[in-house]
């Protein structure tokens, strides 16, 4: 029986062995040989850096829209960063500027300005992502049609609300600083500054 217990241990050991060598897939290839190399491309030359522009602040920020082409008794302006919080909490600043306009821009809404042979009122109705300017003539008493290249431009300035300062203290601080907010340039020229509300 030892005998036996013997030849079972060699033969285990030996099927172990088969099984192990048997389960192996052979030697690794050889590595084959690298493509061949790319073209290099062609080196360009450094840009000169331009020069830092004058700080700003950074809760204001202002957009420009172009009008030239636009007709019609109602424009709606699509600004995806009129989200709703922005409207229930900061200062959203709106300017008309008129083709060959002496004033450079007009805030809107506005009543009675002249544009072309007309004295018209100008409504505005903000909601989210979309600035709407509705065109209404106070001589006829109706709607008027804006006929393309009388506008030249829309621009908008958000000044962002702080937890120190909401949408009146903003504009409080304006006017006790002596801004015009109607005057677009007078406007961004303080908001230039590094003015913080």
């Amino acid at each position: 029986m030892k005998t036996r217990k013997v030849k079972l241990k060699y033969i285990f050991v030996a099927l172990i062995t088969i099984f192990t060598f048997c389960c192996s897939d052979g030697e690794d290839g050889a590595i084959g040989p690298a493509g061949p190399q790319g073209e290099q491309g062609i080196v360009g030359s450094n840009g000169t850096n331009g020069s830092d522009g004058q700080d700003g602040n950074a809760n204001v920020r202002s957009f420009t829209y172009d009008l030239s082409i636009f007709s019609g008794l109602f424009h709606s302006q699509s600004v995806p960063e009129l989200t709703q919080d922005v409207i229930n909490n900061d200062v959203i600043l709106g300017y008309l500027k008129a083709t060959g306009s002496v004033n450079p821009s007009f805030p809107i809404p506005n009543n009675n300005i002249f544009l072309t042979s007309s004295n018209i009122d100008i409504r505005v109705f903000i909601t989210p992502q979309s600035y709407e300017i509705d065109f209404y003539e106070v001589n006829s008493n109706s709607a008027f049609n804006v006929s393309e290249g009388e506008l030249e431009e829309l621009r908008l300035i958000i000044i962002e609300a702080t937890n120190k300062s909401s949408k009146h203290d903003i504009v409080s601080k304006l006017k006790s600083d002596g801004v015009d907010i109607t005057n677009y340039k007078a406007t961004m020229n303080y908001l230039s500054q590094e003015n913080t509300f």
